[in-house]
């Protein structure tokens, strides 16, 4: 099925819109001729729907927001690619809103609370955030502030000058500001509200104790009055190493979950990779894929270990960060590039973790030279409308709407470390089955696409890849004709690739049974490697499974020389694993994997059942962070894709 683009973006440098083909800049021809019968790796295609917490259909609304809002000419624009503004970011220091609000007469070192019940101020403030959501839009805003900016009459002087001493006060304007918003809106309020941003960042002036603090405050008082979700503690690209120095970072937000998990609705983080550039050569780095796998697998242990049930997520940045070696702020084939990249690679591992994910927002907007940037490589427009290469992100994953949902996809357990990762899914609106895979890989990778039991029998289908050229710019080709019944079920992957490779399928040759599944944890988290072994054990409410497989995440530093050599389940060895990508290993100090093992139904027990990992070495220093089950039921046949 052909599927139409919006008909009027414009390019800069070019005056009129561009047609259909007129998007694909540069031409080249999706290899799939492979020779033989060899094949890098193989994914499997289970004629099973996969729904994750209860549901298998895809949201775009979860997942294909950016950030900050949009101004006015540019939100049709946004809309026509199907993505609309997704946080709410700075009101509190945008037009000085804290710093000139008047102190409470009638309350000293508190605001004023009648400062924005005046509707002329609420007009100014709050217009801007009801035009975004007036277009077509399902209200799921995260609204974020700094929360560093405040007047001079308020008392800062145990955090330099930038957070007020009284937590409590600093919690009411939060609170006032909010009802500001509703009163505005008639109660069309956020759905999400972070109170501080990347507070982590803060550390010389907050510490953790004072940041859980005033998260629980902001909770108590938001919750008393409105429906809305408080989420923290919004932490930046630290998480991704929160391993190092023995689990340091990690430390800190155990103190503040500790605290706050009785109080806030959401766990939110930003999730960040990075482009490195050495002459003509590149590594893309960071927290996608193993660091992200293994750190969500950490809190979601223990979180789980305190509640008894996980808490939902929210990544309200990602995407591609620090830029080494050429300036990240000039135009740049390769830096356009590694932002497309990270931001597909991101949103592929999201979407195999949507039973913890509430939803994300990318750190892209609709024009940063708006906000005073003299720069466009996190832009999706000009001010005056005009796309830019970053906008190949939505075009990528426009054809997906709520009529498709997500199929079983297995890769290939070879005891290696995995370079493609695969997602599948099938409408049968459109009678469509759809194969998406991402390289990590700098080489391209030849993929057996195997339909296990032959449930669909493709010959010919349509392929729609982003990669990198020569001249190092991201290429975009859409619905390339292709046989894979000539090339034997293989298709050929180029370097550092995204594609989505679409088969006709009528509906009637579509899954007729649904795995749904959810995952239990282990009973300890970081745990130190000791003779060469670390025990656990993860109970379970019973021991009917359809399938499942074991997440092992384990950290050392980079010099230590260590793997998992055998891991038993109930005392029965587990043979068939895989390792997750680490981006990281290009450039971090510690090596944070994520091993992956394939579990029989028939060796899990009602109770207790025992995680044993042994190691090659001895180790000095490394330990478990997370063991996570994933196990997959067989839902009634009365489910709903």
């Amino acid at each position: 099925m052909q599927h139409t683009w919006p008909p009027d973006m414009v390019y800069p440098g070019k005056s009129t819109p561009m047609k259909k083909m007129d998007w694909t800049l540069v031409y080249f021809t999706l290899s799939l001729t492979v020779g033989g019968v060899y094949s890098d790796t193989t994914v499997t295609i289970h004629p099973q729907w996969l729904a994750q917490g209860g549901k298998a259909r895809y949201d775009s609304n979860r997942w294909n927001k950016h950030n900050n809002l949009d101004e006015t000419n540019l939100i049709r624009h946004c809309r026509s690619l199907h993505t609309h503004s997704g946080r709410w970011s700075n009101r509190d220091y945008n037009d000085r809103l804290f710093q000139e609000w008047p102190e409470d007469a009638n309350h000293r070192g508190y605001p004023d609370p009648n400062y924005l019940k005046n509707a002329t101020r609420q007009q100014e403030l709050f217009s801007m955030y009801v035009e975004n959501i007036n277009s077509g839009y399902q209200n799921d805003m995260i609204m974020m502030l700094e929360a560093v900016y405040f007047p001079s009459w308020i008392n800062t002087s145990e955090h330099e000058g930038q957070f007020p001493n009284n937590v409590d006060a600093a919690a009411e304007f939060m609170m006032l500001m909010l009802q500001g918003v509703y009163d505005y809106t008639k109660g069309r309020i956020p759905h999400y509200f972070e109170p501080i941003n990347e507070p982590d960042g803060r550390w010389r002036i907050l510490n953790f104790t004072t940041v859980a603090t005033f998260h629980k405050l902001v909770a108590e008082k938001l919750h008393a009055r409105f429906n809305i979700k408080v989420s923290g503690p919004t932490v930046n690209g630290e998480t991704g190493k929160a391993d190092v120095n023995s689990f340091l970072f990690w430390k800190l937000l155990v103190n503040f979950m500790d605290a706050t998990l009785d109080y806030i609705d959401v766990f939110s983080f930003h999730s960040y990779n990075s482009l490195i550039v050495s002459g003509k050569s590149h590594n893309l780095t960071g927290m996608n894929e193993a660091r992200l796998v293994a750190f969500v697998d950490l809190v979601e242990n223990y979180a789980y270990l305190k509640t008894g049930k996980i808490i939902p997520l929210v990544i309200s940045e990602y995407g591609r960060d620090i830029v080494i070696g050429i300036d990240k702020f000039a135009p740049s084939g390769i830096v356009d590039f590694s932002t497309i990249y990270h931001c597909k690679a991101h949103r592929f591992t999201q979407l195999g973790l949507r039973e913890y994910i509430d939803r994300t927002v990318v750190f892209l907007l609709a024009n940063e030279e708006i906000m005073g940037h003299n720069s466009l490589n996190w832009s999706l427009f000009t001010p005056q409308g005009n796309a830019t290469r970053i906008v190949d992100v939505y075009k990528f994953w426009y054809k997906f709407t709520s009529g498709f949902s997500f199929i079983r996809t297995t890769s290939q357990y070879d005891g290696e470390e995995r370079t493609v990762s695969p997602l599948a899914m099938s409408s049968s609106q459109h009678n469509e089955t759809v194969i998406l895979l991402h390289s990590y890989s700098q080489k391209s990778q030849a993929v057996k696409l195997d339909f296990k039991d032959s449930w669909i029998k493709p010959t010919t289908g349509e392929a729609t890849c982003i990669t990198i050229k020569d001249d190092w710019y991201p290429v975009i080709t859409f619905n390339e004709p292709f046989d894979i019944k000539k090339t034997r079920g293989k298709v050929n992957i180029p370097p550092e690739a995204t594609c989505h490779f679409t088969f006709q399928t009528p509906s009637n040759k579509l899954p007729s049974v649904t795995l749904n599944e959810t995952t239990y944890y282990g009973a300890e988290t970081v745990i130190p490697i000791k003779d060469n072994i670390v025990m656990t054990v993860i109970s379970l409410p019973n021991a009917q499974y359809h399938s499942a497989r074991l997440r092992v995440s384990t950290s050392w530093p980079i010099n230590e020389t260590n793997s998992v050599s055998n891991l038993t389940f109930n005392l029965r060895p587990l043979d068939s694993f895989h390792k997750l990508y680490d981006s990281d290993k290009f450039s971090g100090i510690t090596l944070w994997e994520v091993w992956e093992f394939v579990v029989p139904a028939s060796l899990f027990v009602t109770g207790a059942n025992l995680v044993q990992v042994h190691f090659s070495n001895n180790a000095t220093a490394g330990y478990v962070s997370s063991v996570a089950l994933v196990t997959a039921r067989l839902v009634p046949s009365d489910f709903k894709p």
